[in-house]
């Protein structure tokens, strides 16, 4: 179970770092546009057409290495479905949500008020629940799915009356 849970934070870790690319693509997008347009960034920061910005997909480095990041993500995600259950592994995902948080605050620039600082403790709180809760949970599946189906050569050989 530990390489499958290393296997999943890899996984978390590159979509989150894919988000960042991500935004960074666009924000270059949005740059782009300005320029082509002749106006300040400020002037076209939330108008970027969404052609223009679709247009810009293929066309957009950052971009590309955030789908890429995206791409590996889900092959490593996949790797852990293997040996993980799904109840498990995938609400662990929300551990992206801190990491994206923290890595757009560090690294974007981006605000992080203490309310967002309070939501993202809960989220914790609630992977760390959901973390210490495997083990039990696979003992009891293991448990419950244990007991031996009989077959009709085990009960006698035929029908029962």
């Amino acid at each position: 179970m530990a390489a499958a849970l290393a296997i999943l934070l890899i996984a978390i870790a590159l979509g989150a770092v894919g988000q960042l690319f991500l935004k960074s693509g666009v924000t270059v997008v949005k740059e782009k546009y300005a320029a082509e347009a002749g106006v300040a960034l400020v002037e076209v920061e939330n108008d970027v057409p969404g052609g223009y910005i679709l247009k810009s997909l293929l066309t957009t480095p950052l971009i590309l290495v955030g789908f890429f990041c995206y791409a590996v993500s889900s092959m490593f995600y996949l790797m852990s479905l293997n040996k993980l259950d799904l109840s498990y592994a995938y609400p662990l995902i929300a551990l992206s949500y801190v990491i994206v948080v923290v890595l757009s605050w560090k690294y974007l620039g981006e605000a992080l008020p203490p309310l967002r600082i309070v939501g993202l403790a809960v989220v914790l709180i609630g992977v760390f629940l959901l973390g210490i809760s495997y083990p039990k949970a696979s003992a009891a599946k293991t448990e419950a799915v244990s007991p031996a189906i009989e077959t009709p050569a085990d009960s006698g050989g035929g029908p029962a009356p």
